[in-house]
């Protein structure tokens, strides 16, 4: 299976941690999901890598219900 990658940016932190919380409540690893804090500013990426285009959906779909912007996803390969 070729590895996906979903992204996008939070401008609240508090809905980038509420997202964490239901991904890891619904199919996805901790080690899959990666939140990076802006070097300025309160934004927060986050980067969920998944196996399958379904999972990499359903991340997208996360990402877009708890509020994340300049959402992506791609496969790697």
């Amino acid at each position: 299976m070729t590895p996906h990658i979903a992204t996008a940016t939070f401008d609240d932190a508090s809905h980038a941690e509420d997202a964490h919380e239901y991904l890891l409540g619904n199919e996805f690893l901790e080690e899959d999901i990666e939140l990076i804090p802006a070097a300025n500013g309160p934004q927060v990426i986050m980067n969920i890598k998944t196996q399958t285009s379904r999972l990499a959906q359903e991340a997208v779909d996360v990402l877009r219900n708890y509020g994340g912007t300049g959402i992506s996803y791609y496969e790697l390969g």
